[in-house]
């Protein structure tokens, strides 16, 4: 018999139709579905060794966050991620990590342990980058800023972002990076690091920007 009183939460894993979205999100990332391409459940069904019920589930998430759409006659199919589109997730993207970082920078207490996870990141970011393993490179990346979002404590923002997540890894597939962005990676994000450990507010507004934006201009 269980004990009255408030029960503990506890982790759940992910469902089946956020692991099918999360997939499919990676294969937009990788390049493996091309915008304006049709989903056919079937396929990704037998692709992802799941039956259609949280197939169709995952596409619904999708659709609601804007990642997928839907159509009467033609299904469910990958809008473009243009360049108009492009620009009002990084836009959206700022507003929010400016936001998170001056909260996780007051949050004093979380401080200590957010710097570990950051260095933690860099680590893995700057390993992949040395193999050019640029997936790898995206999602250390989210990592990286996701851990600052959680660290502000801050649960609109943290809810806001990890809506914006998706769509954020599907830019970084789309831009081009070399050997060169390889060598940069590690101390870009270093410098933020050691802005958040300074407490260093207005540095951190005027350089997230700049951070986000670095790779537009290709």
């Amino acid at each position: 018999m269980m004990a009255d009183g408030p029960t503990l939460p506890f982790a759940r894993s992910p469902s089946l139709a956020e692991q099918a979205a999360e997939a499919i999100v990676g294969g937009i990332a990788a390049g493996i579905f091309k915008p304006g391409e049709r989903l056919v459940e079937a396929h990704l069904a037998a692709t992802l060794q799941m039956s259609r019920v949280p197939l169709r589930e995952a596409l619904k998430i999708l659709e609601a966050q804007g990642i997928v759409a839907s159509t009467p006659h033609r299904g469910t199919f990958i809008p473009a991620f243009d360049d108009r589109r492009i620009d009002q997730i990084c836009e959206a993207r700022i507003a929010l990590e400016k936001i998170a970082l001056r909260d996780a920078v007051a949050n004093r207490k979380e401080l200590p342990a957010l710097l570990g996870r950051l260095d933690a990141i860099i680590a893995t970011m700057e390993q992949a980058a040395a193999r050019l393993a640029w997936m790898d490179v995206s999602k250390a990346d989210l990592a990286f800023h996701r851990a600052i979002c959680e660290a502000s404590g801050n649960a609109i923002v943290q809810t806001l972002w990890e809506s914006l997540a998706r769509h954020v890894l599907i830019v970084f597939g789309q831009e081009i990076r070399d050997e060169k962005d390889a060598l940069v990676m590690g101390p870009h994000h270093r410098r933020l690091r050691d802005l958040i450990a300074a407490g260093d507010i207005a540095a951190l507004t005027a350089e997230i920007p700049g951070h986000i934006l670095r790779l537009r201009g290709r």
